[in-house]
């Protein structure tokens, strides 16, 4: 018998590939655009692009803090 390589046992990983909300975003009237955030909702931002960068930023720090947290 041929040892089992990982390959073998396990599909690919795709779970940040499904991971999209393309309704994370919304618009209100006179005081700007929110986004949608495990926390919470967050706003309001002056444009869409602002919300979107903010919810980048928010997504580099959660997945930094959770690859070193358990490394230690």
């Amino acid at each position: 018998m041929k040892p089992l390589e990982a390959a073998d046992n396990f599909s690919t990983r795709n779970g940040e590939n499904h991971r999209t909300n393309t309704n994370r975003y919304f618009h209100v009237m006179s005081q700007g655009w929110y986004a949608y955030t495990r926390e919470g909702v967050r706003g309001p931002f002056i444009d869409k692009s602002r919300a979107e960068c903010f919810i980048t930023q928010l997504m580099g720090q959660h997945k930094t803090a959770a690859e070193s947290s358990w490394r230690l």
